[in-house]
């Protein structure tokens, strides 16, 4: 396996096992409490003596109720906390690892990060009120971000460069599990998207704003998409349009094109539309939670058995997260089992 996949493969390894968000996300979400949030003591939990402060918790256990936008019972926050409090234990234990094995993550590491958190915002008044917002300060977030750094530096010495995965180990995969090979119809289609919140008005406000502008903004979209049709009707080019008009930034320079597509990569409404429709024609409006789609289909590919030479590298990355995750987990058990760790809950 080639050394960059390999090292693409251990950051995404890394980022899993250890529930670490890249920086940039922290300025994307709110930090302000939920309706119905439980409430949590100012310590979840020790790890040999260090405190584990609730307020990283609370921060994500709120984002995590806003990102699925339902209501949770307490029972299911208090197991979505567990698995949170799990994660910030397992950080900790790697970052005292760290330290033990003499871990350095150099100082000029730390600031480039914090940049990257600082970048979304306008100036630094902006990013102060965000801390603000989420009580932190500008040296404890350096200090996660130091947190962050080690743990991943110290994983990726565990794993990178001491799994091998050989061709005979990929050849039997791809004997012992043919079934999980075979592909379903495939469609080619195009689409122009209209979204209920288009990207200029969500560079502008936020979430809460847009969400209470929101029929309104259905109302918008609904009557752009449908002046769409009409040009289309007229004799307007589907890829002309798409270009000019679709929200989609991935493939509005395309003229639409969504290249092979499979049934349950885009939402019900979207399959049934296409189910329904044969190659060359044209859908009328179709509603997505997301928006309004007028949809091309373009060609249509019969189910089939994906050859070994088209899954070789699937497989080979698979096994290799396989196998990584393996070698991490029973390095992480050794971890707990030399550790002292309460859990405050």
């Amino acid at each position: 396996m080639p050394v960059t996949m390999q090292r693409g493969l251990v950051v995404a390894l890394i980022l899993f096992i250890l529930g670490l968000v890249p920086a940039s996300v922290f300025a994307e979400s709110e930090s302000k409490k939920a309706d119905g949030e439980i409430s949590l003591p100012k310590v979840v939990a020790r790890v040999n003596g260090v405190e584990i402060q609730s307020k990283t918790i609370a921060f994500q256990l709120n984002r995590a109720m806003r990102e699925n936008q339902k209501t949770f019972s307490p029972e299911e926050q208090r197991k979505i906390v567990m698995a949170i409090v799990d994660k910030e234990i397992v950080r900790e234990l790697v970052y005292q690892e760290g330290q033990s094995e003499q871990v350095t993550i150099a100082p000029e590491l730390v600031d480039k990060e914090f940049k990257g958190v600082m970048e979304p915002y306008k100036n630094k008044e902006e990013f102060d009120k965000a801390l603000k917002a989420r009580g932190l300060t500008e040296d404890e977030l350096k200090e996660s971000i130091k947190v962050d750094l080690t743990a991943k530096k110290l994983i990726d010495e565990q794993v990178r460069g001491k799994i091998k995965i050989t061709d005979a180990d990929v050849k039997k995969y791809y004997e012992d599990n043919k079934e999980k090979f075979s592909r379903p119809d495939a469609f080619r289609a195009s689409h122009i998207f209209i979204a209920i919140y288009p990207p200029e008005l969500v560079k502008k406000f936020s979430e809460k704003e847009l969400h209470e502008r929101q029929e309104e903004l259905d109302k918008v979209a609904e009557k752009k998409i449908n002046s769409i049709l009409e040009e289309l009707k007229a004799g307007g080019d589907f890829a002309e349009l798409a270009k000019k008009y679709s929200h989609d930034a991935g493939s509005a320079p395309q003229g639409g094109d969504l290249d092979f597509i499979y049934k349950g990569v885009f939402d019900p409404e979207f399959d049934a539309a296409i189910s329904k429709m044969k190659a060359g024609d044209t859908s009328d409006v179709v509603k997505t939670p997301y928006g309004y789609h007028l949809i091309k289909l373009v060609e249509i590919k019969p189910a089939e058995q994906a050859s070994y030479a088209e899954m070789e590298v699937v497989i080979q990355k698979h096994l290799f997260m396989e196998k990584a995750q393996e070698k991490v987990g029973h390095y992480l058990q050794g971890l707990r089992k030399k550790a002292k760790i309460e859990i405050l809950l």
